[in-house]
């Protein structure tokens, strides 16, 4: 889109330009991890809303 050419993004961002065609996947076969770290202070590592939150995006990520 807007001519940016060939890029590998993360397929979550792209899923609905893809559905809507805006975007055409041109390499189905080649994928790349992607890593996703949670990082907090020591004084939040403990917290329920912080563990609750990391639990939710390892569910979904």
């Amino acid at each position: 889109m807007d001519g940016h050419g060939i890029i590998l993004p993360s397929a979550w961002a792209v899923e609905s330009s893809l559905a809507q065609g805006k975007l055409v996947r041109i390499l189905p076969a080649y994928q790349q991890a992607a890593d996703v770290w949670a990082v907090t202070t020591s004084r939040l590592s403990n917290s329920a809303k912080v563990r609750d939150c990391v639990q939710f995006m390892q569910q979904w990520l």
